[in-house]
C-alpha cells in the first residue's frame, strides 16, 4: 500500500480551506481579533499553494513553482506573526514577508530557478526557519502543556525540513502531485499536514486562554481607576498567609465628594477619582513593609478606597497614611477641583486572632471618626480624639 499523493493534495485543500472559512468568518464578525485574521491568511495561503502546486507541469513554472513556493512560506510566516500575537509581542512585516522576498529574489536568478534541487533546498529551509522561530517563540513563554506540545512539534518540523533539504539536494525528481504517484512527497505533506492543524489548535487555544485571562482581569479591575475592586481585594486579602506576620488597613475616603460633583459635574468627579488613583499608585507602588509585603490597593466603590499593608508595623502605617494624606492635599492643578482625604487605620500584630472583616470594620469607624473631626487627617482605631496629625515624610525603617 502507498501513500496516494493526488489525493492527499486534495485532502490538504478541502482541510485547509475549511479552516480558511472559518476564520474569515470569525474575523469578519471580530475585527479586533487580529488572531484570526493571520490564522485565516495562513490557512488560504495553504489552500491556494496545494492548488498551484497541484498543476506542475500544467502551468507554467512561474505558477507551480515560485507562486506555490510563496503561499507555502507564507503559511509558516503568517503562523508565526500569529504566535507572536499570541504571546504579546510585535508582528513586524518586514520579518513576516522577509521569507517570500528571499525566496522572489533568488528566482530572478536564471540558473536558480532553472534547477530543481536548489529550489527545494532554499524553500525547504525557508520553511524551517519560521519553524524553528515558532518554536523559540513558544519556549519563551510561560510554560503549559499545549505550548511544549506545539514546540515540540514545530522543532520536528525544523529537524525534518533540515532533512528533506539534504533528501531533496540529492534528487533529480520532480513531484508532480497530478502526473505520477511519489511516496516520498506524500508522506512529507502528510506530516506537513498534521502539524499544522494542530498548531492552529495550539494557537487558537493559547488565544482562548488569554481571553479567558482578560475576562477575569477585567472582572476584578475598576473600569475608571484601573485599580482593582472590591471583589479582587476580598480574593487577595482574605488568603490564610495573608494577616500571618500581622498588617494594617487603611480605608481613604474623598472629602465632599459631592460637593465636588455638584460643582464641577460627573466629569469632573471621575477626573477628582482618577487623579486621586494615581497619588495612591504613587505612594504606594514602590513600597515593601519591613516584613516584605506588597501593599493591596484597591476601589471599594464610590469615593471610598482601601489599602492594606501585610506584614506593616503600626509605624509603618501611620507614616504611610499621612505621606498619602500629604499627597493628595498637595495636588491641586489649576481648573481642577482640589481633593482632600480622610484615613482610618486599623492594626493587627503578629498571631492577634483578628479577621479582615474585623480590620475592615474598626477602619471604618475610625473614617468615621476622622469625618467627624474635620476631615482630612488620618484617625487610628481607638485612639483619642484630636486635631489631626501633621505630615511626615514616608521613610519605612
Amino acid at each position: 500500500m502507498t501513500l496516494d499523493t493526488a489525493t492527499l493534495f486534495l485532502a490538504s485543500v478541502a482541510l485547509d480551506f475549511a479552516i480558511a472559512a472559518y476564520f474569515w468568518t470569525l474575523w469578519i464578525g471580530q475585527r479586533d481579533r487580529p488572531i484570526h485574521l493571520w490564522l485565516a491568511l495562513s490557512a488560504t495561503s495553504a489552500t491556494f499553494g496545494c492548488i498551484l502546486y497541484m498543476l506542475r507541469q500544467i502551468v507554467p513554472d512561474w505558477i507551480a513553482v515560485w507562486a506555490a513556493q510563496i503561499l507555502f512560506i507564507q503559511v509558516f510566516a503568517f503562523l508565526w506573526a500569529a504566535v507572536r500575537l499570541v504571546h504579546g509581542r510585535p508582528r513586524p512585516v518586514r520579518w513576516v514577508l522577509a521569507g517570500s522576498a528571499i525566496w522572489s529574489a533568488a528566482c530572478l536568478v536564471p540558473p536558480f530557478f532553472a534547477a530543481e534541487q536548489p529550489r527545494n533546498v532554499v524553500a525547504t529551509l525557508l520553511f524551517a526557519a519560521y519553524c524553528f522561530a515558532m518554536c523559540v517563540e513558544m519556549l519563551r513563554a510561560r510554560p503549559i502543556p499545549n505550548r511544549w506540545l506545539a514546540a515540540g512539534l514545530l522543532l520536528v518540523l525544523s529537524v525534518v525540513s533540515i532533512g528533506m533539504t539534504a533528501y531533496t539536494a540529492m534528487q533529480s525528481e520532480v513531484v508532480t502531485p497530478l502526473l505520477a504517484n511519489q511516496p516520498v512527497a506524500a508522506l512529507w505533506l502528510l506530516l506537513y499536514l498534521v502539524i499544522y492543524v494542530v498548531l492552529v489548535l495550539a494557537v487558537t487555544t493559547l488565544e482562548l486562554g488569554n481571553e479567558a485571562d482578560r475576562q477575569r482581569a477585567a472582572a476584578a479591575t475598576d473600569g475608571l481607576t484601573g485599580l482593582p475592586n472590591r471583589r479582587a481585594f476580598r480574593e487577595r486579602s482574605e488568603r490564610p498567609d495573608v494577616l500571618a506576620r500581622g498588617a494594617a488597613v487603611l480605608v481613604l475616603d474623598i472629602d465632599h465628594f459631592k460637593r465636588i460633583n455638584d460643582e464641577w459635574g460627573h466629569a469632573g468627579g471621575d477626573d477628582a477619582l482618577v487623579r486621586f488613583a494615581a497619588a495612591l499608585r504613587g505612594v504606594l507602588a514602590p513600597l515593601r513593609t519591613r516584613a516584605g509585603g506588597a501593599p493591596i490597593l484597591a476601589r471599594m466603590g464610590g469615593e471610598e478606597f482601601v489599602s492594606l499593608l501585610p506584614g506593616a508595623t503600626l509605624k509603618e502605617a501611620r507614616r504611610l497614611g499621612e505621606a498619602i494624606r500629604a499627597a493628595i492635599e498637595g495636588d491641586r492643578p489649576a481648573g481642577r477641583p482640589a481633593v482632600t482625604v480622610s484615613i482610618g487605620l486599623a492594626f493587627a500584630g503578629p498571631g492577634e486572632a483578628r479577621s479582615m472583616e474585623d480590620l475592615l470594620r474598626s477602619a471604618d469607624r475610625a473614617l468615621y471618626r476622622a469625618k467627624r473631626e474635620g476631615r482630612n487627617r488620618l484617625v487610628e482605631e481607638g485612639a483619642p480624639a484630636d486635631d489631626g496629625r501633621a505630615p511626615v515624610a514616608l521613610q519605612f525603617a
